[in-house]
C-alpha cells in the first residue's frame, strides 16, 4: 500500500488536469471549432472520439463496439495496475507507469460517463495534421516512450536497476 500512497497524488493530478481540460473544452468550444495557439503549428480543435487511438473506429455507431472498446480498455488498465504493483521499486519507471495508468483512467472515465472521449490538441503543418488528442493521451504517450527508453538503456547487471 505504501507504493499506492506514494504515487496517488501524481495520478490524481493527471486525472484531474485531464478532466478539467476536457470539461472546459466541451463547454466553451463548439464541435470542430478551433482556436489558434501557435499559428501554423498548434491549435485547440474540439472533436469527439468514440473509437480508440488516433480515432480508429471513431465513426462507428454500434453500442456493441463501444462496449467492447470499454471492456478492452478496462482490462488493459487492470493489467497495467497489476504490473505496476509487481514492478521492482524503481522510482522513475513507476512514475511513468502512473502517467499511463492515470491517462488510461481519464479516457476510460470519458467512455463510461460521456460515451466518448473529448480530444482537442491538434498539431499541424500546412495540410498535414497529427490526429487530435488530449491531456490523457499526452501522458500515456510520454509514459510509454520513457518506459521504452528506460528498458532499452537498463543494464541488468547494474546494482539498483529494475
Amino acid at each position: 500500500m505504501k507504493k499506492f500512497y506514494t504515487y496517488l497524488p501524481i495520478g490524481i493530478f493527471i486525472f484531474v488536469l485531464d478532466q478539467i481540460t476536457k470539461y472546459l473544452i466541451d463547454k466553451k468550444i463548439a464541435l470542430y471549432q478551433y482556436v489558434e495557439i501557435i499559428p501554423g503549428f498548434l491549435r485547440i480543435t474540439k472533436t469527439y472520439n468514440k473509437g480508440v487511438v488516433f480515432g480508429f473506429l471513431s465513426s462507428h455507431k454500434s453500442p456493441f463496439i463501444t462496449t467492447i472498446i470499454t471492456i478492452i480498455s478496462i482490462t488493459a488498465l487492470i493489467v497495467l495496475i497489476v504490473l505496476f504493483y509487481k514492478s521492482e521499486n524503481h522510482f522513475l519507471s513507476e512514475i511513468f507507469m502512473v502517467f499511463i495508468i492515470a491517462g488510461a483512467l481519464g479516457n476510460i472515465f470519458d467512455r463510461v460517463v460521456r460515451g466518448r472521449v473529448v480530444d482537442f490538441i491538434e498539431v499541424y503543418y500546412r495540410s498535414w495534421s497529427w490526429p487530435v488528442f488530449n491531456v490523457a493521451d499526452s501522458f500515456i504517450t510520454v509514459g510509454v516512450i520513457v518506459l521504452i527508453i528506460i528498458e532499452i538503456f537498463r543494464r541488468d547487471d547494474a546494482p539498483g536497476t529494475d
